[in-house]
């Protein structure tokens, strides 16, 4: 169902010009996530395959550094085979319950391990193995091989702490552009537009 701006309140007007974007988009999930959010950290991620055309999926944004944002996954997946070729990916986040999007273009590149540890060792259990049980990207010939997949791996480690796999890593994003999009009463939308340069960020107002 579109959204009628028209007819809604604005739930925020704007600080202008975001001097720290990366602590904005940060305010900006938190935010959302009191508005009731499920999954505020959900990011559309875009990677360009070994064909040249763009691929996309939802991953969750689980890491947060000055200039970088990141996610973690199965290294051996297709969007981990697609970075390693073109380390050149785009995100796009969006919250309805906000009236509000970001869009990030940047560099991906492997996350420190030291960081991707200590990330793992903070999942669930479950989660942990479900890792283990996952071939991800690769034909999967039925539910119960899948299954029977995490249950030999829930009796391997059923005596002490789950290891990380050496194929589970992450990928840290150094934000090169970021856009704040607000939405407006009658689509008199408020964009900013910011690129990273030596000096900082050089902020551009744009039209909706």
């Amino acid at each position: 169902m579109a959204i009628d701006l028209d007819k809604k309140k604005e739930t925020r007007v704007s600080n202008g010009i975001p001097a720290k974007p990366i602590e904005e988009l940060r305010a900006w999930i938190e935010e959302a996530r009191q508005q009731g959010a499920k999954e505020p950290e959900a990011m559309n991620l875009a990677t360009v395959g070994m064909d040249g055309k763009p691929h996309n999926r939802m991953v969750l944004m689980r890491h947060f550094a000055e200039d970088e944002v990141g996610f973690f996954t199965n290294l051996e997946s297709n969007k981990s085979n697609q970075i390693e070729a073109n380390q050149h990916v785009s995100i796009t986040m969006w919250w309805p319950e906000l009236e509000r999007q970001v869009r990030i273009s940047g560099v991906a590149k492997p996350m420190d391990r030291s960081i991707v540890e200590a990330y793992f060792s903070s999942r669930p259990r479950n989660s942990q193995i479900a890792a283990w049980a996952s071939k991800q990207s690769q034909p999967l010939s039925s539910m119960d091989a899948l299954h029977t997949r995490f249950r030999k791996h829930e009796l391997e480690f059923q005596d002490g702490p789950v290891p990380l796999p050496e194929f589970w890593g992450g990928f840290a994003v150094t934000v090169k552009e970021i856009e704040f999009w607000y939405g407006r009463p009658h689509r008199l939308h408020e964009r900013l537009f910011l690129v990273k340069n030596a000096s900082g960020w050089t902020t551009t107002r744009m039209y909706p």
